[in-house]
């Protein structure tokens, strides 16, 4: 599992039922595995945790946000990167990229498709993609701000 072995473990249904809990579905790239793998995923206490589904008893895995950088990714297209520790000197941090993307993440259907050609559905499905995309790298962008904010 991703991240520090001391983060506590939690569910996801737990996590799920904060309400300043940010969560919903990304599908994320494995550094070994570059297939991607959708996950639901919840940011909490400086931390993103990602769950097979929103049903499981623990995380796949944690990705420790505390002196993150979170970009839009600048190879892969609608694709977050999140450099951990890059902004920590502390010998003990995790240095990582992990990527992970709003492509293929939604298993909703988009309403009022019907009637809308091949190609207006496809840009339809993208402006929903980059809508996505902008939400989370806002939601994880304002997660690592926390890391030097005063207490």
């Amino acid at each position: 599992m991703g991240g520090n072995a001391s983060v506590p473990q939690v569910r996801a249904k737990d996590v799920k039922r904060a309400s300043d809990i940010k969560h919903g579905w990304l599908c994320k790239r494995g550094l070994t595995n570059t297939q991607l793998q959708r996950r639901w995923c919840a940011i909490h206490d400086l931390r993103l945790y990602y769950f097979e589904n929103p049903r499981s008893e623990e995380p796949k895995g944690v990705v420790n946000l505390r002196g993150a950088i979170v970009s839009e990714s600048k190879t892969i297209k609608l694709a977050i990167e999140i450099q951990t520790g890059a902004l920590i000197a502390d010998k003990g941090v995790e240095k990582r990229t992990y990527v992970f993307t709003t492509v293929g993440s939604d298993d909703k259907k988009m309403k009022g498709g019907e009637g809308m050609s091949k190609d207006e559905r496809l840009r339809q499905q993208r402006k929903y993609d980059r809508e996505n995309l902008e939400k989370w790298l806002k939601w994880l962008q304002e997660e690592t701000a926390k890391t030097f904010a005063p207490s």
